[in-house]
């Protein structure tokens, strides 16, 4: 199949444009390296000073009305749901008008240190906010906290980080929807069986709280049920894949399956279909494509957990603009629902909502 790049086209063209404002902007927050002038200039320097602060009380004027810069890091590009998420952060641009976007994000998301370069090279002062996706919740804490403590507010959107440097959270409350997975295991299974789960990348919040909640749910609900493997896949299909197939080899008797995300529920149907087990076991996977939504209507899938990140991008940039113009904040974490999707739902007009770029 064939992926969608999240930044090609007039896309490309519109983030370079924005670098270069952003580096235009950078360049203008350079300053001298000293003050110190000999006696017989400080005439001169008095004079240069009462002409700064005059044009600095033009430029106070400008800055009320000027666009504000806004760098948005998902956790990486190589996934469709952050195609959704660009929409949403499209729509929101449309209706404020005055912001300068920059789009970047790692390839995969499993590559922390990139992620964590990239939010480096955006914490100068002519970036006003950063929605930031973070792929490890621990790891990113600290360059998050340095951006802060340069004036830049930072929105945090689809999985949660540690710290509370942090504007405000907008994501999926994913251990909710992680018990929503397993209640309908549970009942696909009628509540006896042996699964397995495969998660993404270890310190990643979201999939791991899914996990979590998958696990919690099952020991409470659904005793009966055991899981016989937890295991993590990587951060990109091609990593999964290899991580599923051997998932099946050492389990091929599992009766059910939990993929904690786009890429792991990727690989692991790919991995059943190699295998010959495809629509074999029962098997719940999260977040949508076309090639997953496939699996769907071949009964080789039997339930997708699919989120909203549209509107976690259009609120998520919302947030930021409003964080920037210290707007006041009802609530500081905001969750976007999420819904189980099967052969049974996927039809109606509100779900195909969600499954369509």
């Amino acid at each position: 199949m064939k992926f969608r790049s999240i930044a090609s086209g007039p896309r490309t063209r519109e983030l370079r444009a924005g670098e270069r404002r952003l580096a235009a902007r950078t360049a203008h927050c350079e300053r001298p390296d000293s003050m110190n002038f000999p006696a017989w200039r400080r005439p001169l320097t008095l004079m240069v000073a009462v002409m700064v602060f005059t044009a600095s009380l033009v430029d106070f004027a400008w800055a009320a009305d000027k666009n504000v810069n806004v760098v948005f890091i998902p956790k990486s590009r190589d996934q469709d749901f952050w195609v959704f998420m660009r929409d949403g952060v499209d729509r929101a641009i449309r209706e404020e008008r005055n912001i300068d976007l920059t789009w970047r994000g790692p390839a995969y998301n499993d590559h922390v240190d990139a992620q964590i370069q990239i939010l480096q090279k955006y914490t100068v002062p002519a970036v006003d906010a950063i929605v930031l996706a973070p792929t490890d919740r621990a790891r990113l804490m600290e360059p998050v906290r340095q951006a802060v403590a340069m004036g830049i507010k930072v929105v945090v959107v689809d999985s949660v980080l540690d710290g509370s440097d942090f504007s405000r959270f907008i994501g999926t409350d994913n251990y909710a929807a992680g018990k929503l997975a397993a209640a309908h295991m549970a009942g696909l299974l009628r509540g006896q069986g042996e699964v397995l789960i495969l998660r993404t990348v270890a310190g990643s919040a979201s999939t791991d709280q899914r996990a979590s909640g998958f696990i919690d749910y099952l020991k409470k609900n659904a005793p009966k049920i055991r899981i016989v493997a937890d295991e993590y896949g990587g951060g990109s299909r091609g990593k999964a894949l290899h991580a599923a197939a051997d998932l099946l080899n050492k389990n091929p008797r599992v009766d059910g399956i939990f993929a904690v995300n786009e890429s792991v529920s990727d690989g692991m149907l790919r991995a059943l279909r190699q295998a010959g087990l495809a629509g074999k076991k029962k098997f719940v996977g999260f977040d949508s494509t076309s090639f997953l939504l496939a699996g769907l209507e071949q009964h080789e899938i039997d339930g997708l957990i699919v989120q909203n990140p549209r509107q976690m991008g259009y609120l998520g940039l919302k947030a930021a603009l409003g964080a920037v113009k210290n707007a006041p904040v009802e609530s500081r974490t905001v969750f976007v629902d999420a819904v189980m999707v099967t052969l049974e739902n996927y039809r109606k007009a509100e779900i195909q909502a969600l499954l369509k770029p």
